[in-house]
């Protein structure tokens, strides 16, 4: 049984412990189990769709204080992916925070930064009051600090807002609509 895990291992052999006379709680049985290095590795149950750790430049956030009170005021863009048979797909979401309401998306079968653009396209192309001043927040993924991207969000003359750091609270719209694990 090398996959069984510790909870459920002391709970079938603590019957024979306690007719030994062994004294062994659960946590010290972990204890053991780790010393020896015996725990179950855990798997990680998510993709990582973020990478921050890049050479383009990183902009304030924007939207941490303001009150958001009509649409089109705030998007709020995010990546998540989808398990299939055959691997992993994207999808590349760009949300209006005020209805919660999704704008813009883009299905793709990698995370290259063109995805990004068609879905923050998309968005663009249906909005309904191009006029009003707009903030677009992301986290500081590559795609979304890459020069395409920020020059296509310049030139629509939008607002550009990212998370300061690794804390999906800073995104939470888009967390919460498309679910995190990200």
């Amino acid at each position: 049984m090398t996959r069984i895990g510790t909870r459920k291992l002391y709970y079938l052999i603590k019957p024979s412990l306690e007719r030994e006379g062994i004294k062994c709680g659960r946590d010290k049985l972990f204890a053991l189990l780790k010393y020896e290095g015996m725990l179950v590795k855990k798997k990680r149950n998510y993709m990582r769709t973020t990478n921050s750790y890049h050479r383009f430049y990183k902009y304030p956030n924007l939207i941490k204080d303001i009150e958001i009170n009509r649409a089109e005021q705030v998007w709020a863009n995010y990546i998540t992916y989808i398990r299939t048979s055959e691997g992993f797909i994207y999808l590349s979401l760009i949300t209006d925070v005020y209805p919660k309401q999704i704008v813009g998306y883009q299905l793709s079968d990698n995370l290259k930064t063109i995805n990004c653009i068609y879905a923050l396209k998309t968005a663009i192309k249906n909005r309904k009051y191009p006029e009003r001043s707009l903030i677009h927040h992301s986290d500081r993924g590559f795609q979304y600090c890459s020069p395409d991207y920020i020059e296509t969000l310049e030139s629509n003359h939008i607002d550009i807002s990212m998370t300061t750091k690794h804390d999906p609270y800073e995104n939470a719209v888009a967390e919460r609509i498309n679910g995190f694990p990200g």
